[in-house]
């Protein structure tokens, strides 16, 4: 497997165009969110035998055509978080190959004005408070 990390400079996977432009580039696509989004276009930037594999619970089903997953010999799947040692384990192999989350960070005595990012739904990536 080849690990390409992407950083929020490269592509804004919030848009359709930037997610056109990786289409068939991606082995792996590790989806940590609870929300709903438009799977096929995450689907369309795996290559072939590509995984998409979620940790967040959607609470809506996902919605994810078969043709998206039988053209490209694509999988889909899921597993609860892992084990403190599988976290480690996880965590280890980032490190190795230099990929790490993207964030939005605000001091812990801006908690109000993280909060107030969040229902306005202008948060783009996890919001982490640094003390």
């Amino acid at each position: 497997m080849r690990i390409t990390p992407y950083r929020k400079e490269d592509v804004d996977f919030t848009k359709p165009e930037a997610l056109e432009r990786i289409a068939g580039s991606l082995d792996f696509i590790l989806n940590t969110t609870n929300v709903s989004l438009n799977w096929n276009s995450f689907l369309t930037t795996l290559a072939p035998q590509g995984k998409l594999h979620t940790v967040g619970a959607v609470l809506e089903p996902m919605e994810i055509p078969a043709f998206s997953m039988i053209m490209g010999e694509k999988s889909v799947g899921g597993s609860p978080v892992g084990s403190i040692a599988l976290t480690r384990k996880m965590l280890e192999f980032c490190v190795r190959h230099d990929i790490y989350p993207t964030v939005e960070e605000f001091k812990m005595e801006d908690v109000n004005k993280a909060v107030k990012h969040l229902e306005e739904g202008k948060a783009r990536f996890r919001v982490v408070l640094k003390s």
